[in-house]
């Protein structure tokens, strides 16, 4: 709910310094002061002024339907029905092309890089807790990470000196099991861990890794980086996103042209033509 109470005048009455008017009809500032509420903003100024320029849409809307014969001229633009009636507006109204093979080809060809598998990688690891704040603490386990870490890169077998290792000092479950995470993916561990892990390279991480469970000695077993996934893989995704982009290109044109072939009095709306999100 709005921090004021609708009932409030003294407040409501500070927040506005002219009418707010659309195309003569001026909008109460009791609709757009109970409006707020929906609007949560840092200061009650910007949530009455993002209040305002939604019922202004609004009432574009409502009137460009009814003239459509989609909703009669004093429809509820806060009813769910009108949101029905948006739906059949847009629909209706804007022009929206397909995509071509072509320009799903270019889009993939100029943006490979964001067409890649998941990583993933075969991960073991030792966890030594700290407690946050506790400095004393988390000292004391990184001197520890660091002493097992040299003892780990010193031995015949690194790998087997790691699983024994994580068995006596790890405070995860996976101890148990020598530290063994099995298969992980990118972004599925938190952020320091992940980077840690996803370079590229395998064996022993060469320096104890903080993260806000504590801190991890890491051994990378085996790691495959993503790979390039082939366009016709992915085009399906790529129309998906074209399409959207266009449509928000056209919304936002379409409700331009609304309000620049409007008369609004008491806010300046071309500076933010567009539906409110």
């Amino acid at each position: 709910m709005s921090p004021l109470l609708a009932s409030d005048k003294t407040a409501e009455q500070q927040l506005f310094f002219a009418p707010v008017t659309v195309n003569g009809i001026e909008i109460p500032h009791a609709h757009i002061y109970a409006e707020m509420q929906y609007y949560p903003a840092p200061t009650l100024q910007e949530a009455a002024y993002r209040a305002a320029r939604a019922l202004v849409l609004g009432h574009l809307l409502r009137a460009e339907a009814a003239a459509q014969g989609l909703c009669a001229e004093n429809e509820d633009i806060n009813g769910e029905a009108f949101e029905s009636v948006v739906e059949q507006l847009l629909a209706q109204s804007l022009d929206i092309a397909e995509s071509s093979r072509a320009e799903r080809e270019d889009f993939y060809t100029n943006n490979r890089h964001h067409f890649l598998s998941s990583p993933l990688a075969e991960v073991r690891h030792i966890l030594l807790p700290v407690t946050p704040g506790d400095d004393a603490a988390v000292d004391a386990q990184e001197t520890l990470a660091q002493k097992l870490l040299q003892e780990i890169t010193l031995a015949d077998d690194p790998l087997v000196t790691f699983c024994n290792r994580a068995r006596a000092d790890s405070a995860c479950e996976s101890a148990k099991t020598g530290g063994s995470l099995g298969q992980v993916s990118g972004g599925q561990m938190v952020r320091a861990f992940d980077q840690a892990v996803f370079t590229g390279n395998t064996g022993l991480v060469p320096h104890p890794v903080r993260t806000e469970y504590g801190w991890h000695l890491i051994y990378v077993e085996q790691v495959q980086l993503g790979r390039q996934l082939e366009f016709d893989y992915v085009e399906e995704k790529i129309r998906e996103y074209l399409a959207e982009r266009r449509r928000r290109a056209a919304l936002d044109a379409y409700m331009h042209g609304l309000v620049a072939a409007a008369e609004i009095g008491g806010i300046d709306m071309l500076a933010e033509a567009g539906i409110p999100n």
